[in-house]
């Protein structure tokens, strides 16, 4: 059953379906609790696990499993002290009964304190089903709460401009507030949603205040507040763009449907974030104590400055290489007199090699010192330009018609190189600090491919560092496992052994090599993977990238390679906007 389905059906009968992932038209309601999805209401309601009354599953051993939550909160399961489920096992025939186990598992071991979202313990105190990816069985049907919208919603539209360091911790002050009028005059928060100034460019995002010259923000916040009174809604709502005020930023309310759902429509076109590329991203979940969040922006700010200088490094590597190897292109002149002689092409290169050497030796002490310059680097006082560090003053020294077909290459080189640029772009589900941390990449760039890597490494070592996850709702599978250690692996492991030995579902995924080459039963320690037999030790299987070649996981690159020398390339490139 597709997921915007089910929220349909809710609302028709004035309900309202908690769960909301963007790919709602796409995923599937076994998906959503195999990965306990989430969306833009978790902020309120919570994710698949905390709106789940019950479901269904086929277990490795052929058997029906039904899961029951005992005495439902109807609120967030960390909220409860203790969260209990029943486990009723059942023959193939659905009716026969087998067994009735119980679990009682403390609410707060289910995320890590303080976070509204975290998927990264597969093993969940042994819960079936939920969060395990399809590694333990097939999800066949289930039961949700389902929830009442408040009769009167606005919707806000909070404009940050300046640094966003300064604009993030609006985000702390709106939760607080919100829910502490929640608790007054029963007025919601019913989602707080983030774009920074990349989303907001490649949205094609239309400033809405009149005092920056139509400049883009740094970051825009959206947000439902929702209530049964509408004077306390309307009263809430200014009080939250008083809160943005505070922090330099510019609040606009939006009450008709109509006029909400505009306010929304920029939210719904983050997949151009990846247009300049041939419409691959990579798009890294992680989740942030909100309190923190000031510096995980920051932290990415140190990210995309550093990528942006190597960027401006590879262009005067390739410049200067331009210049030096010699026959460069000269304009058809029908004077003679005007072609230029071997002597001035020679001084005009000089003069650009030295140029290019001096501007490389700046940027080159900028990224040396990074993390004393970072503030600078920042707010721009300082600022890697081509167009006034390098391209004005080639034009200077290659001025005239005969040198044009020089500044022309020039040109193309910057454009050849800017291409193969990789920076991260957030945008987040603000209310319970889940960051969609995205890189852009063309799939058929090794180079870059290979840089994005590099970055998601930094990410994930960054998220972690301030006391956040790895990913809130977009599950581990492969491109994330190498970020968890062995102890947090270990409990899955040993209850993907215990309850399918013979990887009958999703097999190896979630796994290290040592589980993988296990016999059913045991564990295997890394000395004794020399004691294999050699077929065993030659066929080991990875879980995660070390073995991937499509280029839809295209960290790898093998594909990457055979995509350049190619016109698969080509062929990709021509369908990306039917893809995307």
């Amino acid at each position: 059953v597709v997921t915007q389905r089910v929220a349909d059906a809710a609302e028709r009968a004035g309900f309202v379906f908690a769960v909301d992932p963007t790919s709602a038209e796409a995923s599937c309601i076994g998906g959503n609790i195999a990965m306990n999805a989430g969306g833009k209401k978790a902020v309120l309601w919570g994710t698949a696990l905390d709106n789940l009354a019950s479901w269904r599953m086929v277990t490795p051993d052929a058997q029906w499993l039904e899961v029951t939550r005992i005495g439902h909160n109807l609120g967030k399961i960390h909220d409860a002290e203790m969260a209990s489920f029943e486990l009723q096992y059942f023959e193939a025939d659905g009716k026969t009964p087998i067994r009735t186990e119980r679990l009682d598992i403390a609410g707060k071991t289910f995320r890590k304190e303080g976070l509204g979202k975290d998927v990264t313990d597969k093993f969940l105190s042994g819960l079936p089903g939920i969060q395990k990816e399809g590694c333990d069985g097939l999800i066949t049907s289930a039961r949700w709460v389902v929830h009442r919208m408040p009769a009167h919603t606005r919707t806000v539209c909070l404009e940050f401009f300046g640094n966003a360091k300064d604009a993030v911790p609006s985000i702390v002050e709106i939760k607080d507030f919100m829910f502490a009028e929640q608790k007054r005059s029963g007025v919601l928060l019913a989602g707080l949603e983030h774009l920074d100034d990349r989303y907001l460019k490649a949205v094609g995002y239309a400033t809405k205040s009149k005092k920056h010259g139509g400049g883009l923000p740094k970051m825009v916040l959206f947000g439902d507040i929702a209530g049964d009174d509408a004077d306390d809604v309307a009263r809430v709502t200014s009080e939250v763009v008083r809160i943005a005020n505070s922090r330099a930023g510019e609040g606009f309310i939006a009450i008709s449907p109509e006029a909400r759902k505009k306010f929304w429509l920029d939210r719904k076109r983050t997949a151009a974030i990846s247009r300049h590329t041939n419409a691959f991203k990579i798009n890294e979940d992680v989740v942030i104590p909100l309190p923190r969040m000031a510096e995980y922006t920051d932290g990415i700010e140190r990210i995309n400055i550093e990528l942006s200088l190597r960027n401006k490094l590879k262009l005067c590597d390739a410049l200067e290489d331009f210049f030096l190897r010699g026959n460069l292109p000269l304009g058809r002149q029908d004077d003679a007199h005007e072609i230029p002689s071997a002597e001035l092409l020679e001084d005009r290169v000089a003069q650009a090699v030295a140029l290019v050497g001096d501007v490389r030796a700046l940027w080159s002490g900028w990224l040396r010192d990074v993390e004393t310059l970072f503030p600078q680097l920042q707010d721009h006082t300082l600022r890697a330009s081509w167009k006034t560090q390098l391209r004005a003053p080639l034009g200077e020294i290659f001025a005239g018609a005969a040198f044009q077909p020089i500044m022309k290459e020039a040109q193309a080189i910057h454009q050849r190189v800017l291409k193969g640029r990789v920076w991260v772009a957030l945008h987040m589900h603000a209310g319970d600090g889940n960051v969609h941390t995205n890189l852009p990449v063309n799939s058929d760039d090794y180079d870059m491919l290979q840089t994005a890597h590099e970055a998601v490494a930094r990410i994930m070592v960054l998220a972690r560092s301030l006391d956040g996850v790895i990913s809130g709702e977009h599950g581990i599978g492969i491109t994330k496992l190498e970020f968890l250690t062995d102890d947090e692996l270990r409990p899955f492991a040993e209850y993907k052994q215990r309850i399918d030995p013979d990887g009958r579902f999703n097999k190896g995924k979630l796994l290290r090599n040592q589980e993988l080459l296990a016999p059913a039963g045991q564990a295997l320690q890394a000395a004794s993977i020399e004691k294999l037999p050699a077929h065993s030790r030659r066929s080991l299987m990875y879980a995660d990238l070390t073995n991937a070649y499509t280029p839809s996981f295209g960290l790898m690159g093998h594909e990457s390679l055979i995509m350049q020398q190619s016109d698969i390339g080509a062929i990709a490139d021509s369908v990306k906007d039917c893809l995307r």
